[in-house]
C-alpha cells in the first residue's frame, strides 16, 4: 500500500508542475511509470494469493504518442486513480495487524510524507521500503531494510567509530536535557541495530522489534533533519 501511495504523490506533484514540452515525457514521468509497474506486478502476486478479481491498468510510454502536455498530465491523473483503486482493494482486505500496530503504521506513513525533501533520496528509499516490507509481513526484511537506514544516519550525525563517538556525544551532555535525551536515544537504537544486522543468524526480530527498528529509522531521520536546521542556524 505504501508503494502506491508514494506512487499518486509523485503523480500528483508532477501534474501540478508540467510543463511544455517539445521533448516529449520527462525522465521522471518515464521513472514513475516503471515504479508504477513494479507495484502493479506485486498487486498482482497479492491478489492471485487471496484470489480476488482486480486488475490494474497497464500504462505504456514507448510507442504512443505522449509529446503533447495535456497528454501526459491525463496519464499522470489515470495512474493516481489506478494507485487510489490498488489503496481500495488493500485496505478492503483483513489486516494481519493490530489495532496499536495499524496506528503505529499510520503515523509512520504521516512522517514519511513530512520527511519528503527534507533528507537523502536513498534514505528516504530505505524508509518507505522498510514499510512496505512490514506491511508485507515480512519482518526480516523490514527489519534489515531499517536497520541500514539507521546505521547510515547515525554515521552522518555522529561519525566513524560509532560507539566510541555515541558514548562520547552521550557523555558530553548535560543530564535531563533535550540533546542529552536524543544521545541516549541514538545509542540505544545502534545497539538494537547491531543485534539484528550482524552475523548472528539466530537474531529472528518478531513483529513488535521490527516494527521497533523501523520506529527507531524515523526517529534518527527526524534527528539528520533537525541536526541539519541547528548547523544551518549557527
Amino acid at each position: 500500500m505504501c508503494e502506491f501511495e508514494s506512487i499518486k504523490h509523485q503523480a500528483n506533484r508532477l501534474r501540478q508542475s508540467q510543463r511544455d514540452s517539445l521533448f516529449g515525457p520527462s525522465e521522471e514521468l518515464q521513472v514513475l511509470v516503471e515504479t508504477y509497474k513494479d507495484a502493479k506486478l506485486h498487486f498482482g502476486q497479492i491478489i492471485s494469493e487471496q484470489e480476488i478479481g482486480v486488475y490494474l491498468r497497464d500504462f505504456e510510454l514507448k510507442g504512443n504518442d505522449y509529446s503533447a502536455v495535456y497528454k501526459q498530465k491525463a496519464l499522470l491523473k489515470e495512474i493516481e486513480g489506478e494507485c487510489d483503486r490498488a489503496i481500495g482493494v488493500l485496505e478492503s482486505m483483513v489486516s494481519p495487524f493490530s489495532k496499536e500496530e495499524l496506528e503505529q503504521l499510520l503515523v509512520l506513513k504521516q512522517r514519511l510524507r513530512a520527511l519528503r525533501g527534507s533528507i537523502e533520496v536513498s534514505y528516504e528509499y530505505h524508509l518507505a521500503e522498510a514499510l512496505n516490507e512490514y506491511e508485507r509481513g515480512m519482518h526480516l526484511a523490514s527489519a534489515l531494510i531499517a536497520c541500514r537506514a539507521i546505521l547510515f544516519a547515525l554515521q552522518q550525525r555522529f561519525g566513524e567509530p560509532l560507539n566510541e563517538t555515541m558514548h562520547a556525544a552521550q557523555q558530553n551532555k548535560p543530564e535531563g536535557t533535550a540533546p542529552r535525551d536524543r544521545a541516549t536515544a541514538a545509542l540505544a537504537a545502534y545497539q538494537r541495530a547491531q543485534t539484528f544486522f550482524s552475523n548472528n543468524l539466530t537474531f529472528i526480530p518478531t513483529s513488535a522489534e521490527a516494527l521497533a527498528l523501523l520506529s527507531d529509522a524515523f526517529d534518527l531521520a527526524d534527528l539528520l533533519v533537525h541536526h541539519g536546521s541547528a548547523e544551518q542556524s549557527k
